[in-house]
């Protein structure tokens, strides 16, 4: 049989960088495995969320809540830790927490797994240059990929977990995030005891709360938060891979036609990656400038410092965010069982639990660094454009410019 010939349609990537729909953003990023399984051992699902298998880390979480539930393991562990060992026992339901086991052991163990393969797979994407859809308008939504502030959905999930992945552009963990965390809240009776707290009332918090209800919410207050950190980086930085993509493909496309010879003066500028930069492309073509004698390209990134914190300009999915809210679930669950027995109650010493895990978690991972740290990174250069055009648009040209945000821009003549 003869073999057939391929045509261009059929030549489709094998590997995806990552999916825009009205349902949320998701990547192929590569997260590293031991903090997928650290999730994972703090919250069974969790680990399988942080990677981006929601699906997976939706069944895992409803199955914890439903199984831990039943065998009153919650109750246990408290009890444990506060040394009444024969109470704990007692709590338990044996024939539930042997159903426990296998899966808890399970979503650690597949959530290291599948964080391995999927840097396998975004290095593949990577060789392989997948683009990128970068928005999808449906009836339903308008879910469009831009740049995010991750400290903004960090805040808005310390005020209410659900809302940063909200903010985020994920709908669909948004809005589990956000019916679980009222379900727990009102079985747990959080927000009477947070109100009783406030008013000075802890013996009638510490008397109202559920406690095996109540052990749910530090981890899944934590992660709320953290989550919605990462996610925002992440998406930045599929920004950034997508646009770097378009920039690329446009300036190779560009350079096969022939330029005209009649522009006297050369204007290069500097931007972040933003919609800025095509609106500027756009702009300029709107003047009158030819498009092959517009050149965007993306600039390399030549800082090897590590920041404490990701920033909107600079996204590089490592920071010491990861060690600090671990200590934060740490402490926190402590301080909720501790503050059954303490004076100011399980919501107070939650929250101090929080934040003071959360400082000694940065602490730590500060001290085991061995490079140079910067709190926050500042403001470069990512994109450049350089354009060649009539001396009589200079004005106009520096008005879109400065109209589009660029950082800065030099002129000369051709």
């Amino acid at each position: 049989m003869p073999h057939r010939k391929f045509q261009s349609a059929d030549i489709r990537p094998r590997y995806s960088k990552g999916q825009i729909s009205v349902w949320g953003i998701n990547s192929v990023y590569p997260r590293t495995p031991w903090i997928a399984a650290w999730w994972a051992a703090a919250f069974p699902g969790f680990g399988h969320m942080f990677i981006g298998k929601y699906l997976h880390g939706l069944v895992l979480i409803v199955w914890e809540l439903v199984v831990n539930g039943q065998s009153n393991l919650n109750m246990g562990i408290a009890l444990s830790f506060l040394g009444r060992f024969e109470e704990a026992k007692a709590q338990i339901d044996k024939d539930w927490g042997l159903l426990y086991v296998a899966v808890y052991v399970y979503s650690i163990w597949d959530s290291y797994r599948c964080a391995v393969e999927i840097k396998k797979n975004h290095i593949l994407a990577e060789v392989e240059d997948a683009p990128v859809a970068p928005s999808d308008v449906s009836f339903f939504d308008i879910n469009i990929l831009d740049k995010k502030k991750p400290w903004v959905g960090m805040a808005w999930s310390i005020l209410t977990p659900g809302l940063g992945q909200l903010y985020g552009g994920s709908m669909i963990v948004g809005t589990f995030v956000l019916a679980w965390w009222i379900f727990i809240c009102y079985k747990a009776e959080a927000v009477r005891a947070l109100l009783y707290s406030f008013l000075g009332d802890f013996q009638g918090a510490a008397a109202i709360v559920d406690w095996q209800w109540s052990l749910f919410l530090p981890s899944m207050y934590a992660f709320a938060i953290y989550h919605a950190y990462v996610s925002v980086t992440e998406n930045n930085t599929l920004f950034d891979i997508e646009q770097i993509r378009y920039l690329r493909v446009r300036a190779a496309t560009l350079a096969e036609q022939h330029p005209t010879d009649d522009d006297n003066i050369r204007i290069i500028a500097t931007f972040d990656h933003s919609p800025f930069v095509e609106m500027t492309i756009h702009d300029l073509v709107k003047l009158g400038i030819p498009p092959q004698q517009i050149v965007a390209l993306p600039l390399e990134n030549l800082d090897s410092q590590t920041h404490i914190l990701d920033s909107i300009h600079r996204v590089d999915g490592r920071s010491y965010i990861d060690g600090a809210m671990m200590g934060g679930t740490i402490f926190s669950v402590l301080g909720v069982i501790y503050g059954f027995i303490w004076d100011w109650g399980p919501v107070i010493w939650g929250l101090i639990g929080l934040a003071g895990g959360f400082i000694l978690g940065l602490a730590v991972e500060i001290a085991l660094s061995k490079k140079k740290i910067k709190l926050l990174a500042g403001r470069k250069s990512e994109v450049l454009i350089e354009v060649t055009c009539p001396a009589s648009l200079k004005d106009k040209l520096i008005e879109v410019l400065k109209a589009r945000q660029s950082i800065a821009f030099a002129s000369k003549p051709r």
